[in-house]
């Protein structure tokens, strides 16, 4: 079934051919009950900032035993206190190339 031309002899009113809704004066005025920001004060973060500590010598050799032990899987057990992505970005980014150029200086 073809389709019906729009009868076009009216004039209809477009988006924008109609005026923009006024604004109120009382928009303008801030809200008392919200709490007033200022862009140069920052919130803290409720939760503890993990990622900033070092890892310590000890925890290094947890790491490592945990990778002898286990292979490289099962990083949520790995270490106490680390995610499991710290765990793995650690074994793989630090300590397994320093185990390699270790042995690889010693050329045995």
């Amino acid at each position: 079934m073809p389709r019906q031309a729009a009868d076009t002899s009216s004039p209809t009113s477009k988006p924008y051919d109609r005026p923009s809704t006024p604004i109120k004066a009382e928009d303008n005025k801030p809200n008392p009950k919200s709490p007033k920001k200022s862009p140069s004060t920052k919130t803290e973060r409720k939760r503890e900032n993990v990622a900033g500590r070092k890892w310590t010598s000890e925890e290094l050799l947890i790491l490592f035993n945990h990778v002898m032990k286990n292979g490289q899987r099962d990083w949520d057990n790995a270490v106490q206190g680390r995610t499991a992505n710290q765990c793995n970005q650690t074994w793989s980014k630090t300590l397994l190339p320093f185990i390699k150029q270790s042995i690889e200086s010693k050329g045995v």
